[in-house]
């Protein structure tokens, strides 16, 4: 590493917000490529090394050793402060190699000839780096690699990364032996704002969401809830959300908020919940196509509402059934699936077909499920496909509901029947040229509805 090496040490530790003793370590592994001489060099037992190298493994989101050593080399290698390429853009680590070497212009042959690869292999991967990037051709891929390799990924503030492209800011605590992970994109100085993520998705937000809240002063977050993203599972789910918004209050004492505003993405028990438990936490909230009970609307809607139809027939079957997607899932399977899946709302079907931003926040919101980090995502179906419900919340009426017109998975006036009892004080919105995905299309709606809030 040679000049840059504190400096990179800084920049990684930073990236990952590893700990004092997560980054010695890591360094260790770096320079000798061997865990029993890693725990040596940090003088700490092979137990503890084994104990924390399963910790940095979730924190940097790869599952061996030589990747995670060529990850800190090719971050090292960019020192200024180089932006991981997988949070970037969401790449998988072959891609990330391929791109890598499509920008520094290395031929189909080579790039074949050092991954270990057909030259078909390459053509299909290629296929999905340009659905991901949104890129038309090998120069603008090599254009966007090389302008994110030497750009500065983490501001001042170690917790704090600001939104550019891509990027999913990634930080931590650890709550009663648990690992929160979070987003802060600050500024400091910003009035919070939550971005709650919907139950088949992570926390990464929608990236235009992001930009128009931060626009307006706001400060966003994003936390993932247990079992989804790098959030540790709960130790007891009898009461569903009880541990997120536990979550949620340890987020904001941490980084000394006294009151949030919430932005529920179809997360809308999450959001009554979090009010009902933490009361003086929770100021406004803007609830874009909440989610009913399973009790009080039709739920055979499209392709989505065939699977949540198997799911409440029979919820024994929601692990194996995303685990067998999630297993086959590609940028291209997905962006098809969605295409089917969309085809009665134009608004979503819209985005699906023409717009390379979303494919890549939603590619970057589900990709951990393709990890194997499906257990938020189970309990939170089961528990919807048995009938969970939320208490009353009257006296809203600084929250707002809004519901897209083309929603296809829960018809929108079932939808609201639903919710109009059990918030009965806050006013509803309906978008006519909106559908499933609100928060992605109209960006701008849901900021004016927190707004005047």
């Amino acid at each position: 590493m040679g000049a840059h090496d504190n400096a990179s040490r800084v920049n990684v530790a930073r990236i990952f917000a590893l700990s004092p003793r997560q980054a010695e370590l890591l360094w260790s592994l770096v320079d000798t490529g061997a865990l029993r001489d890693a725990a040596v060099s940090a003088g700490i037992s092979y137990v503890s090394a084994r104990n924390m190298l399963a910790e940095i493994k979730v924190k940097l989101g790869l599952d061996t050793i030589p990747l995670i050593v060529g990850q800190v080399l090719a971050i090292s290698d960019h020192h200024a402060g180089a932006t991981q390429l997988h949070d970037l853009f969401g790449l998988s680590d072959r891609q990330f190699a391929i791109a890598r070497a499509v920008a520094i212009r290395k031929s189909r042959a080579e790039i074949a000839g050092s991954l270990h690869l057909s030259e078909s292999v390459i053509d299909a991967e290629m296929k999905n780096i340009h659905l991901i990037l949104g890129t038309g051709n090998a120069a603008e891929v090599v254009r966007i690699v090389s302008a994110a390799l030497e750009h500065p990924s983490v501001d001042a503030e170690p917790e704090i990364t600001t939104l550019d492209g891509h990027m999913l800011p990634a930080a931590a605590i650890d709550h009663g032996g648990r690992r929160i992970a979070y987003s802060d994109y600050g500024p400091a100085g910003g009035k919070p704002v939550l971005i709650l993520h919907s139950t088949i998705t992570a926390r990464a937000p929608p990236t235009r969401l992001v930009r128009v809240l931060a626009a307006r002063g706001f400060r966003v977050l994003a936390i993932d809830r247990p079992g989804f993203g790098g959030t540790d599972p709960a130790a007891d789910w009898s009461s569903l959300y009880r541990p997120a918004s536990d979550d949620v209050a340890a987020v904001c004492a941490a980084l000394g908020i006294a009151h949030i505003d919430l932005v529920a993405r179809g997360s809308g028990q999450a959001a009554v919940c979090l009010a009902h438990r933490h009361p003086d936490l929770v100021a406004r909230a803007v609830l874009v196509n909440p989610t009913p009970a399973i009790d009080h609307t039709p739920h055979d809607r499209g392709p989505l509402g065939i699977v949540k139809r198997r799911f409440a027939a029979n919820p024994a079957v929601i692990e194996l059934m995303i685990r067998t997607l999630a297993r086959f899932a590609t940028a291209t399977r997905m962006r098809d699936g969605m295409i089917r899946s969309y085809r009665d709302s134009p608004p979503d079907l819209a985005l699906a077909e023409g717009d390379p931003q979303f494919v890549a926040d939603y590619l970057r919101a589900t990709r951990d499920f393709a990890r194997g980090r499906i257990r938020g995502y189970v309990e939170e179906q089961r528990a919807w496909a048995t009938g969970f419900d939320v208490e009353p919340l009257p006296g809203k009426a600084q929250w707002r509901i809004v519901q897209g017109a083309h929603y296809i998975l829960h018809a929108p006036d079932a939808a609201i029947a639903y919710w109009q009892p059990r918030l009965p004080d806050t006013p509803v919105r309906r978008i006519a040229d909106a559908g499933q995905m609100l928060a992605y299309s109209h960006p701008e709606i849901v900021a004016e509805a927190l707004a005047e809030a």
